[in-house]
């Protein structure tokens, strides 16, 4: 499978995981903090699951994967232990709909990187489905390139650039100055 890395904003938007396990719980989670509305179905599901069912963060339906599930999502993610169920899933989704098939990326239309956040820094590692834990490791060493002190200098720098933009200066002079103030943004720490 081919793919290509996007940016996509699933605030507001209807999320369907099919299963509760060990992964479907990373990816729920994944999903609420990207702000979707999320509903999950499983017979059976883990602690986080339960507990942010109970306190009203997403809608549990606590049954068997049924086709009618994904009618109004448009996002859906197969993530039970069962690869029949998951292939169900790929199969009775819609073709607009963004579908995330755990075990078998090639049926869906949509991979979730090893991602680091540092604020608006968002760095994504993918090996295509090849393996990833080696995506895993990757995202660890940047991370300590990229620590938690990218937040506050990423903030510095987008005042900086936007104080520039406003500035009378001529756009010739302005777009020296931005160059010089992406160029001078090591990736050194501190």
């Amino acid at each position: 499978m081919k793919v290509v890395p996007i940016m996509a904003d699933f605030h507001d938007r209807s999320a369907v995981v099919i299963g509760a396990g060990k992964v479907a719980t990373r990816r729920i989670r994944w999903l609420l903090d990207a702000g979707a509305r999320v509903t999950v179905v499983a017979p059976l599901a883990s602690a986080s699951v339960r507990q942010w069912a109970d306190t009203g963060l997403l809608s549990w339906k606590q049954k068997t994967f049924e086709p009618e599930d994904l009618r109004d999502a448009w996002i859906v993610v197969a993530a039970t232990d069962s690869p029949e169920v998951n292939d169900s899933v790929a199969a009775g989704s819609h073709p607009r709909q963004w579908v995330n098939v755990v075990d078998r990326p090639e049926r869906g239309n949509f991979q979730v990187p090893a991602r680091l956040t540092r604020g608006r820094l968002t760095l994504a590692v993918s090996t295509g489905g090849a393996s990833p834990l080696l995506a895993v490791r990757i995202r660890d060493v940047l991370s300590e390139l990229f620590d938690d002190t990218w937040e506050k200098r990423l903030e510095k720098k987008i005042r900086e650039r936007r104080e520039i933009k406003e500035s009378g200066m001529d756009e010739a002079e302005k777009q020296e100055r931005l160059k010089r103030l992406a160029m001078d943004f090591g990736c050194e720490k501190g």
